[in-house]
């Protein structure tokens, strides 16, 4: 019963094996514990393309050094409704806002500057200064990616 049961485990790893190889797997490589595996050879025609980069916020601000911790990296949905103004806040940390939906303008407290955002834009918010955005008659829907450290608040109350 042993042996019968050890050929058919041999068998079916070999069936199994043939069928990866057969299906694609053809460029596989052999491996010991522990290793990556490449399944395919990698494909030529992949791009990439850097959609936005930044070393300073949207009022020209240099973002200078990371607070000293653990990263702590988040991605955050923020629907505003419509006619809506958001109350007067600071980031403590570098983070990049992409509008998915709608429009939102953004007004720096410190001097008055303005953005106005749409749809397919990206902005890169200002570190620890107070600002505030608002909606239009579309509201907006934003996708924001804060870069932080463990227990770092991704915005704080300037008033």
């Amino acid at each position: 019963m042993f042996k019968k049961s050890y050929a058919l485990a041999i068998t079916a790893g070999i069936v199994i094996f043939a069928a990866g190889f057969w299906a694609g797997g053809r460029g596989a490589v052999l491996f010991e514990m522990g290793q990556a595996v490449a399944a395919v050879a990698p494909s030529t025609s992949v791009t990439k393309t850097v959609l936005f980069e930044a070393d300073r916020s949207w009022d020209g601000t240099p973002y200078g050094a990371y607070p000293a911790g653990d990263a702590d990296i988040k991605i955050v949905k923020i629907v505003i409704p419509p006619n809506s103004r958001l109350g007067s806040h600071t980031h403590p940390m570098p983070n990049i806002a992409y509008v998915h939906a709608g429009a939102l303008t953004v007004k720096s407290e410190a001097d008055g500057l303005e953005r106005q955002l749409k749809q397919g834009d990206f902005l890169a918010e200002m570190v620890n200064k107070p600002h505030y955005g608002y909606t239009g008659d579309e509201g907006v829907e934003l996708f924001l990616v804060y870069c932080g450290v463990t227990g770092q608040e991704l915005s704080v109350s300037a008033k």
